[in-house]
């Protein structure tokens, strides 16, 4: 495992002000990093940078030494409902953090997703070196980043990687929000189904600390890195817990799986523990306990 790691670095965080972003600002600052704040979107007031703006986004890199890249349309409904954005944001934006980090020699963080492993029923261990299926609009254009960001790093020798997540939970995620924030405002909460779906379920605590060790590192010698929380556990042991943390939670979940998700197995984390020492440090009973005692 290589310990060696970069201290007080400039980060620029993309999409700053979204979920991942957001922690990962934070969590980069309260490790002694110097944060700017580069968010997506057009006509956003308080929006730093615009991804889809390059000369804008040149400019800004140039002022750091690490871009943390998370700015995205995020997930396969999103995407499907706005598809041209999907992929301009996703990849076109992505192209432009990279030029920009090839012009001024900056390294890349890039945020990608574990779903590009696509539907894998047996349920088996994933490497980073398993030929990505993606199956949604959402994950080709989250291959396609993935394919620029490897060209870039094999044509232009650019430090650039992606780092693939699980499902991420936490303050300030939709999904989770539904089961963890209803259940402590008291609110009745029901799905149809889905108690069975196996998940990589990922705490954000461990996924930005994956990021910022990755943006520490001094070196990163593969192109891609899984940082999840490596388990397999049920949508219904998600509830489960919400049930004994909160003991008055009226939150209910019917059987067997969720046809929006895919199926697959958890992610192997070897190459993110040998390179820049990340292993996952919250259980899913650890996570949505630190979550609610957030609360």
């Amino acid at each position: 495992m290589k310990t060696g790691r970069r201290t007080r670095v400039r980060v620029l965080v993309t999409g700053g002000s979204g979920f991942v972003g957001g922690h990962v600002a934070r969590a980069a600052r309260e490790r002694g990093h110097i944060v700017a704040i580069g968010d997506l979107g057009p006509g956003e007031p308080d929006a730093v940078l615009d991804v889809l703006e390059v000369t804008a986004v040149v400019s800004a890199v140039a002022g750091c030494d690490v871009v943390i890249h998370c700015a995205a349309v995020v997930g396969p409904e999103p995407a499907r409902a706005r598809p041209l954005d999907a992929v301009t944001v996703n990849a076109i934006g992505l192209a432009h953090v990279l030029e920009a980090a090839r012009l001024h020699g900056k390294r890349v963080v890039h945020l990608s997703t574990a779903t590009l492993y696509g539907m894998r029923p047996a349920l088996e261990p994933l490497h980073e070196s398993d030929t990505p299926t993606p199956v949604s609009h959402y994950d080709a254009t989250k291959f396609a980043a993935e394919v620029i960001c490897q060209s870039y790093r094999k044509d232009f020798d650019l430090n650039a990687v992606s780092v693939r997540t699980g499902f991420v939970y936490g303050p300030g995620h939709s999904t989770g929000e539904y089961f963890v924030e209803s259940a402590m405002r008291g609110e009745s909460v029901s799905q149809e189904s889905g108690a069975a779906q196996p998940c990589d379920f990922t705490y954000v605590k461990d996924l930005v600390r994956g990021l910022v060790l990755a943006a520490e590192a001094e070196s990163l010698p593969e192109p891609v890195y899984n940082v999840t929380g490596g388990v397999l556990r049920t949508r219904g042991d998600f509830v489960e817990i919400v049930r004994k943390l909160i003991p008055d939670a009226n939150i209910t979940i019917g059987p067997g799986m969720n046809a929006a998700m895919h199926l697959r197995g958890p992610c192997v984390l070897d190459l993110a523990k040998r390179d820049f020492g990340y292993g996952a440090e919250y259980s899913l009973e650890r996570g949505v306990g630190d979550w609610v005692g957030l609360g």
